[in-house]
This record gives structure tokens, sequence and C-alpha cells, in this order.
């Protein structure tokens, strides 16, 4: 059993890195881990006979050693014991994700606290005072909170890989003479393969912001230590809104919907570029920069399919352009009276699966603002000829019933599932079964190829409950193990609440209600509001068993989800998209301005006007295109 002790009294002290190991401990010569548990630094065991770990002792003043295992418990009356509130039971996380906060409620006048981790093969204390957690909606701190230092985390992590469940627990103390023991049963186990590949996210305001004024494209890599949100494409300061955004699975494409920051969720004031990720230049603006909807790409960025909302086939045929986006390849029909949205294509770049939205009363159900609003939409797939650039006959996938609406499916990088989302709420608080950021939206699976009596399955460790939006889901782009089956993490977002950081319960989403029921201007009551008593999504993941046996299907294929460490809690997070490779520019923005309204770069074959012209790495690109 490994047995490590590491005293922290704040977060700001706290032995974060390797580079802060001199101040926290020493290892008196040793083999650099900080000591050997007993104090000695001479690598002797301690009087338990198990060899253990570093001891990092806490220098700020009000810090000293907890009380060992085996100390008298604290009568009722003189102490009550922490409640821990975060991470929660079941938990299945990527060994590498490497950042992990303990959340938990103190109970009145302890001073001290010990988290924690405990099975047959690894015992971990981490010794803490109450670093306050704050509180998203300003309020008073709710509790207190410790991030694990990296040596905790890999101690752990990397001991229990594909292993049995760690136990955690919060121990308290109020005088060193007594201790509670937290009675939440909480145990967390680590997947075998480390994660890799990273994600591009919307994050579109912040608490009490203006909708449309901030956030833009972030992005993580988890191949990365880095736990804070990396800027791709943010917002600039004329006022552009960016959004949202298709890539490649090779990570070198994105498509990027550009918006004026009015709030709303209209597709009218909406321009689409498509861009190279490696350096952000804007290859084209394909149909004129009126090319809205959805996209998504070849495994290797050479076709984009898109969406034709804005086009003159309205949705009654896909677009097919090369991967700059610049060269219209061909615009196959789909059979008539059939329209199409939201397309994914298969890894292997020969099928997509999409949306075929309902009617009633033989009229199209996709709302006259943007083919994102729609009511009973169906899947289907179609193969597809990338040397044509041509669809085959479309087939059902899952028919949609009166009150279902199937929308965003994405095939897994394997070929064995197809997730999306399931609205069934076709009441009117739900905007009639409405796709757009429905309200009841759960994340299912369904197999393929399908058999004869397949049906969706549900994620109900995932979705834990209806109500809470979980939105738009996205598989991780590689197959990892666990307990001897394959596993793929989806990421999605979602208005539950976050630990003791954000609550979402009583707060409604607040979005624009431009459903196909609401077609009308944005109302002036929308315009320019701030988002402070709205629920605020974050990005979440949970692992899910992507086996292909179908006698599983009995048992639910989830885990529960956990929340996503590197975005900023303060803000709305949303759509989340993988790539195998992040491509992030170093410092792509910046050169020299042409002025207001010069053609320049490879805009200005479709784009004549821009509102600056930049030199970047020797090539001229619009900044912001205005036409």
């Amino acid at each position: 059993m490994k047995r490590a002790t590491l005293g922290i009294a704040t977060l700001a002290s706290a032995c974060m890195f390797a580079v802060a190991f001199a101040a926290c401990g020493s290892d008196n010569g040793g083999n650099g881990d900080g000591g050997d548990g007993d104090g000695s630094g001479d690598g002797t065991v301690s009087s338990d006979g198990l060899a253990d770990a570093s001891i990092f002792p806490c220098t700020d003043d009000g810090c000293t050693p907890f009380p060992p295992l085996g100390t008298t418990p604290c009568a009722p009356n003189v102490l009550g014991p922490p409640k821990l509130v975060y991470p929660t039971d079941g938990l299945l996380l990527p060994p590498n994700m490497n950042v992990l906060e303990v959340q938990f409620v103190p109970p009145t006048g302890a001073v001290e606290y010990e988290v924690d981790f405990e099975n047959s093969i690894t015992d971990v204390r981490v010794v803490t005072l109450c670093n306050a957690v704050p509180d998203v909606r300003q309020g008073p701190s709710k509790g207190c909170g410790i991030t694990l230092p990296q040596l905790a985390w890999n101690d752990i992590a990397n001991a229990n890989r594909d292993g049995d469940p760690v136990k955690v627990t919060v121990r308290a103390t109020i005088d060193n003479t007594c201790v509670t023991t937290s009675a939440e049963n909480v145990n967390v186990s680590f997947a075998k393969d480390d994660l890799a590949g990273g994600i591009y996210y919307w994050q579109s305001a912040t608490f009490g912001g203006i909708g449309g004024t901030t956030g833009g494209i972030y992005s993580h890599d988890f191949g990365t230590f880095d736990p804070t949100p990396t800027p791709f494409y943010t917002d600039d300061t004329s006022g552009t809104c960016v959004g949202c955004h298709n890539v490649s699975r090779d990570g070198a494409r994105m498509s990027l919907a550009f918006d004026d920051p009015d709030g709303d969720d209209e597709f009218g004031d909406v321009h689409t570029a498509v861009l190279d990720i490696a350096t952000k230049i804007r290859l084209s603006t394909p149909n004129g920069g009126k090319l809205p909807g959805f996209q998504t790409f070849t495994h290797d960025h050479s076709r984009m399919i898109a969406t034709t909302y804005s086009m003159t086939q309205k949705n009654a045929a896909f677009a097919v352009f090369d991967g700059d986006g610049v060269n219209l390849l061909g615009t196959p029909a789909l059979p008539t009276g059939m329209q199409g949205t939201q397309p994914d294509l298969s890894k292997d770049d020969s099928t997509l699966v999409f949306v075929v939205p309902g009617k009633v009363n033989n009229a199209t159900t996709i709302s006259s603002t943007g083919d994102h609003h729609f009511l009973g939409g169906s899947l289907y797939t179609a193969s597809f000829s990338a040397t044509n650039n041509t669809l085959g006959t479309p087939a059902a996938l899952l028919t949609a019933g009166t009150s279902q609406n199937f929308y965003y499916p994405s095939f897994s990088p394997d070929m064995t599932f197809v997730v999306f989302n399931e609205n069934a709420d076709t009441s009117a608080q739900n905007n009639n079964g409405d796709a757009f950021y429905s309200r009841k939206a759960r994340v299912k699976i369904m197999h393929w190829p399908t058999q004869n009596g397949d049906q969706p399955l549900d994620l109900g460790a995932l979705n834990i409950q209806d109500g809470l939006s979980n939105s738009w889901p996205r598989w991780s782009p590689f197959v990892g193990h666990f307990h001897g089956h394959n596993i793929l993490w989806l990421t999605f977002s979602s208005n539950r609440d976050y630990g003791l950081h954000l609550t979402n319960t009583g707060f409604d989403n607040c979005y624009p209600p431009e459903s196909p029921a609401y077609d009308q201007p944005q109302p002036l009551s929308k315009q320019g509001v701030t988002y402070k008593n709205c629920a605020q999504p974050q990005i979440w993941m949970a692992a899910v068993n992507v086996d292909s046996d179908r006698n599983q299907d009995s048992k639910d294929r989830s885990f529960p989800a956990f929340w996503l460490p590197f975005q900023d809690v303060n803000s709305h997070n949303h759509s989340a998209q993988w790539v195998e490779k992040v491509n992030n520019p170093d410092q792509p923005d910046g050169g020299t301005c042409a002025p207001t309204g010069t053609p320049c770069g490879p805009d200005a074959g479709a784009v004549v006007c821009c509102q600056a012209c930049c030199t970047v790495n020797n090539v001229l690109q619009c900044a912001t295109c205005i036409n």
C-alpha cells in the first residue's frame, strides 16, 4: 500500500507542480519524491510496515499534522461530519485528465480537513484548510474545495489504471483530538488508456455579460497539463460574435459562423467562413458567406458537406465543397419532398447521417430563422462518394413518432454506434418539441449498422434526469479500454448543477424564442440583456461502453458525467467539437492592416469588402468580413 500525506493551507500555496516542491517539502537527498513518509528521508518504512510516499508538511500558519487513522470520533454535539459534494459516485476518469477538485461542505467549528483516496493499493491523503469555493452567481460561498496537486493525481491515477475504484472521503477535526468523516459513498475509477485528441468549444457569454459580446471559440488539448481555457478565436472589439463551428477530424479546418452581437439565434445575420486552423486564416466564405447551418468534413478535410438552408436548394440538397470551401463540387439532391440538416460524416467517409425534419400539414417545420429549429426530426443515412461528390439513396435509421424529435446525430469513430439527442416533450413550455436547446433533451445511442429490433439506448447515468438540456453530444476520436470493454468519451453541454460552484436548478435557459412556432423578429426585450438570472450550460463528459455485443444493452452503457475542469465556470460553454489533433496557432493575429474596404487575401475572390486586411505569416487575409 502506498501512503502519501500532502499538507496544503491554501490553493495559492499548494504544492501544485514539481517546481513548487522545494517550498513544500524535501526529500533530504532521497529519490526526489519529497521523502519516504516517516520524515527520516532514509528510505525506511513506517511503523505499519508499508512503504510510504512523500510527506509535504504544511508551512502556513494554522495548518498542523492531521490526526492519524484511528483517532477518536468526535461526539455529534462537538463536531458534525463534512458533506462530500463533488466528485460524484461512480465516475470513470481519463488517467491523464490531471485536474480534480474535491468540494465539500464543512461542519460548523471545523478548523482543518483531510481528503483521502483509498483502496487496496492506494492511500493518498491531502491535508488542507477550507479554501472557499467561489459561487458563480456571486452569492456567499457554500463550502470548501481542494484541487489535487499533480503528484497526488499521478499517485492515484497511474496506480489505478484499469483497476479497482478508489474511495474518496473527507475527514474534519476541531482541535486535533477527535475526527469526523463524510458519510457519502463516493468511488472513482480510472480508464486504462490516456485520452488523446482535443476539443474546440463555444464560450458564448460570461455571468452578467450581454450575449454576443463576450467569449468565442476556445480549445483544450488533452495531451497537455494546462488546466485553463485556451482561446482560439475570440470576439473582437468590432462587436462580431463567433460561435457555431464544425471541425475536421484531423484538426486542419474549421467552419465558423460570424454574427452580430444582438443575442439572437437567427441565421439572417450570420456569415460563415472556412478557416485554416493552424494559422486562423480565412480560406473562403462559401456562397458569399451565406452558408450558415451545419457542415461536416471528410477525415482528411478534402471535402466539406454543408446544408443548403441559405442557398436556393433550401435543405432539399446538400452542398459539397472542397475542404477549403472555395469550390462548389456538387449539390446532390435528396428525394422529392425530403429536407436534410445536421449532417455528420463517418470516419471512413463512406456514410452520412443526417436529420430529416418533420412536416405539419405537408409543410416543413424548419423555422424561417434557420434549420437549427425544427420539429419531429427523423434520422437517415446515405452513402457518400468523395470521388464523385454524390449521395446514395437515403435510408431511415430512426423514424420519429408523434411526440419525438431526433437530432444532432454523430457516428462513433469505430462505426459501432450513432449518438444523438431526443426531445420527447411537445408541450408549449418546451417550444412544442423544438430541437434547439431543448429543456428535455436526452443523450441516446443506436447500434450501427442496425439490426431488426434495435431501439435507441438511453444513457441513464449520463443523463441523470429530464430537464437538464443535455445537448449536442460528440464522441472522442479514439477508442479506449476499461475492464475489458471498449469505451469512448462523450462530451455534451448541460444545465445541471456543478458542485458548490454553480447552481442551475430553478433557472431557465433564457435563450431567444425563435422556434418554428415563433417566426418573428428578435423582440426588443431580448436585445442587449444580460444572462444573470439564466441557467449557465457547461461542458460535461462521460465514458460510454461501445462494445458491439448487444447482450450488454440490458444494462446502462454509460458512466456518470464529470465537469471538464479547463473551462471557465463563470461562462456559458457549449458545442464541444472533437479533433484528433489540436493545431492551434501561436500568435496568428496582428500584422499591418490596410484601409477599410480593401479586397485582400483568399477572401478577395468571394468577399470584396473587408473591415480590415492583415498580413499574417506573409499572407493577406480579411480580418473581419462584412459582406
